[in-house]
């Protein structure tokens, strides 16, 4: 009889990852609460936050709009913990959960290699069927409020890594809308034509935090949710009920090293700056 062998697994054989020198592993997961935690929200995440991270005023500014940020201090909460080990097994069991579907919010986790100054898109809520109102506030006196058809809730994410392995995180809220178009996009390289949907962005409401590796920030609404805090973190269910939404960025991974790099630390700062 003829014997058959099987190939030798050669996966530790491939040559190890390799970064950009500017980039840094970004890490994140939005986290659906019932409507009942949100109490237990404030007494077993909020109070172990340092919301501090941001400035005062853009602290006043993100509050009259609904947001609130803050870098988790010490342990990581028990409750948020629990909470993703429950999504991780509703994941396996639920077919909603697993095809993405049992709420107009993805929990699923992901992992982003982003290099120093570049965007990525960091999606609360892909291409939603009805029409969103959005109100959101400059001043905190003088509310004003669009309707978006076909609108996709996002954060524009962007990193600058620093020579001491932390990294700034700058998370700029928008909303993209309607019908793609033809724009044309002016850079170094050229003129290039690409087709794009219209965008609401709230650049005056941009977070930005310093994290360290291993540091975890989080963004969610205030309470009672209003504003742009309630069109980002209220996710509505598939049984047309609500649940409070947390966004986690953790940095997980920098390359630079001013001590032995400060050449690559420099290209760095100067490529987020363009």
């Amino acid at each position: 009889s003829e014997k058959t062998t099987s190939a030798p697994d050669t996966s530790s054989l491939l040559p190890p990852r390799q970064l950009n020198p500017d980039s840094v592993v970004i890490k994140t997961v939005l986290v659906r609460f019932p409507a009942e935690a949100i109490g237990d929200l404030e007494e077993q995440v909020w109070r172990l936050s340092n919301e501090a991270v941001t400035d005062i005023v853009l602290r006043q500014r993100l509050d009259q709009n609904g947001l609130r940020a803050g870098v988790i201090m010490g342990d990581f909460p028990s409750m948020i913990r629990q909470q993703l080990d429950q999504t991780a097994e509703k994941q396996r069991t639920d077919a909603l959960e697993h095809a993405g579907l049992a709420a107009d919010v993805d929990n699923r986790s992901l992992s982003m290699q982003c290099r120093a100054g570049r965007r990525k898109d960091l999606l609360v809520k892909p291409e939603l069927s009805d029409p969103l109102t959005v109100l959101s506030t400059l001043d905190g006196q003088h509310v004003s409020g669009n309707t978006f058809d076909r609108a996709t809730v996002l954060f524009d994410l962007r990193v600058l890594p620093h020579g001491d392995g932390s990294a700034t995180i700058n998370l700029t809220p928008e909303v993209q809308h309607g019908e793609q178009r033809q724009t044309f996009v002016h850079s170094d390289f050229g003129t290039r034509a690409e087709m794009r949907r219209s965008v609401q962005r709230w650049s005056e409401l941009k977070i930005s935090a310093k994290l360290t590796p291993g540091q975890v920030l989080i963004v969610s609404s205030s309470t009672p949710a209003k504003a742009l805090g309630s069109t980002f973190f209220v996710s509505k269910t598939a049984e047309h009920t609500e649940e409070r939404v947390l966004l986690l960025v953790r940095l997980a991974e920098s390359q630079l090293d001013d001590l032995f790099a400060p050449e690559v630390v420099q290209q760095a700062q100067a490529m987020a700056e363009r």
